[in-house]
């Protein structure tokens, strides 16, 4: 699922060729926090009431496209329980202002994937499930949870899990 929800993050709108709202990059920039201030606080509740839409035509548009990649990866043809429904809205609107957040900087972030059967590297990457201290045996990525960025300088780690590397 995790591939679906990222896949395009590096493109301002979120979608294969898409093109940004506003031509002006600093306009830009401050439509995205204003959006990010705007959508930070959605509930479940409110979604129920409103829907998306309601509060964010790119939204909900995001929403649509995200769960269709879901249903596709996961070939998913019967309704999704309100439960699941919840879940998934909790993951998209973090995914969304995430991507919000980011493309508020000047210049944007830049995300940091890596890829399934990598070699771990703790510089950029954190194992949400070992501690790299206890654990002196190699590993590899076996899926990337969470994408890291690069900040400046800086390098937000990336969260992922690990399995012994194959000798």
């Amino acid at each position: 699922m995790n591939p679906a929800m990222y896949q395009d993050f590096e493109n301002r709108a979120f979608q294969r060729n898409g093109s940004p709202r506003c031509l002006d990059p600093a306009e830009d920039r401050r439509q995205s926090f204003a959006a990010f201030v705007a959508l930070r606080n959605l509930s479940w509740n409110e979604v129920l009431r409103k829907g998306t839409k309601y509060h964010s035509e790119d939204f909900s548009r995001f929403c649509d496209r995200k769960m269709s990649g879901v249903v596709a990866t996961l070939g998913w043809s019967r309704p999704w329980p309100e439960q699941l429904l919840q879940c998934f809205f909790v993951a998209a609107k973090c995914v969304w202002l995430l991507h919000l957040l980011a493309f508020s900087f000047g210049p944007p972030l830049t995300i940091l994937r890596v890829e399934d059967g990598r070699a771990f590297d703790q510089v950029y990457m954190e194992d949400i499930l070992l501690d790299r201290q206890q654990v002196q045996s190699p590993c590899q990525v076996k899926v990337m949870v969470m994408p890291g960025f690069y900040v400046q300088d800086r390098v937000l780690k990336c969260r992922v899990i690990t399995t012994k590397s194959q000798a």
